[in-house]
């Protein structure tokens, strides 16, 4: 691949939904970009949509002056008021966006709110490269043949191996107490997990050894989606 793709190129081509391109944006795997390729950070990104809603509330405003009686009170009620009232939602939840980074975002618990950050996303740019590897991850690192390890070493290499698994599990549960939507795909590459999720040797545990280790703590298990085949 080469240059950029659109985020409905990369939802097709990695067979995922609106909400999974957004917990690509937050575990790492994909970092989105304008049309100009200047990183988009959250807070960019809520900013922009408060724009778009100033907009429109100004839009409706001077509408209404051309309207008179029922007519203009039916337009107050059922589409100034409740667009004033998402508004002053979303100006109040870009206050809380204290971090730049996606993988420190969590994932809004407004349904109308996490929509437009999916929306937003769907229409942002990717580097191809980037997507490549997110639709090849086995072609990121070709691990060596390990070799039979000693008596100790192994004993020691199972005690590492339980303690990167109790930590791991202690940060899954952490996140899916605030984002129970979170999928098991997306909590393997969150990036705490994949600090903590490394061998001895600084290479990583597999997915499916992660996997193992949380799936049972996954308040939503869903069957995961594997890449398209190019």
């Amino acid at each position: 691949m080469q240059g950029w793709l659109q985020g409905g190129q990369v939802k097709a081509l990695a067979r995922m939904t609106d909400t999974e391109v957004l917990q690509g944006c937050i575990t790492g795997r994909l970092t989105p970009h304008d049309d100009q390729g200047r990183p988009i950070t959250p807070a960019d990104l809520m900013a922009r949509h408060v724009g778009e809603l100033e907009q429109e509330l100004s839009r409706l405003d001077e509408a209404a002056w051309d309207l008179i009686g029922a007519e203009r009170e039916r337009m107050i009620v059922h589409q100034i008021e409740p667009l004033q009232d998402r508004l002053q939602s979303c100006k109040a939840y870009l206050q809380t966006i204290k971090s730049p980074k996606w993988d420190e975002f969590e994932l809004p618990q407004d349904r109308a709110i996490e929509g437009c950050f999916t929306g937003c996303l769907i229409n942002a740019r990717y580097r191809a490269e980037e997507v490549d590897r997110l639709l090849h991850p086995e072609s990121e690192a070709v691990q060596a043949p390990e070799e039979k390890p000693l008596a100790d070493e192994s004993k020691s290499a199972r005690a590492f191996a339980q303690a990167c698994n109790e930590k791991c599990r202690e940060i899954a549960k952490r996140i899916w107490e605030r984002q129970p939507d979170f999928t098991i795909a997306a909590m393997i590459r969150h990036s705490e997990i994949a600090r903590c999720a490394r061998k001895p040797d600084g290479n990583p545990y597999s997915d499916m050894t992660i996997r193992n280790w949380i799936r049972d703590l996954c308040p939503a298990p869903k069957p995961g989606r594997r890449p398209a085949t190019l």
